[in-house]
């Protein structure tokens, strides 16, 4: 036996297969041709696409190979390879890490160390 949710009396009640398994009356699908398909056309770059309107095709440099020597030469630790501006943003982060540290702790501690009552 099937049940289907009548939303006329909001009660579960008997039902045929079909209904019970298509409660909304949704029919199977009768297309026989093939949709056409999504990706068939050609994929266009996004430096092409960028380009459309001003007609003008823009050329991007690929930078990896020269990120990939840099990162790859021996000596300074890897944040600070690419020169004085990570070296300041590594430094600036941490110092702000410090601080917030301590901070915190100084939040702790007087958390610990209650005012005495005037009273």
């Amino acid at each position: 036996m099937f049940y289907k949710f009548s939303n006329i009396s909001g009660r579960i009640g008997a039902a045929s297969q079909q209904a019970a398994f298509r409660p909304e009356g949704i029919l199977p699908l009768t297309q026989t041709e093939a949709p056409p398909l999504i990706f068939g056309s050609p994929v266009k770059s996004a430096g092409e696409e960028a380009a459309a309107p001003r007609g003008k095709p823009t050329i991007v440099r690929n930078k990896v190979p020269e990120m990939q020597q840099i990162m790859q030469r021996p000596g300074n630790m890897l944040y600070v390879k690419r020169g004085g501006l990570d070296a300041m943003l590594y430094r600036g982060t941490m110092g702000l890490t410090v601080l917030g540290v301590l901070y915190a702790c100084f939040g702790l501690f007087q958390a610990m160390m209650p005012k005495k009552s005037q009273d």
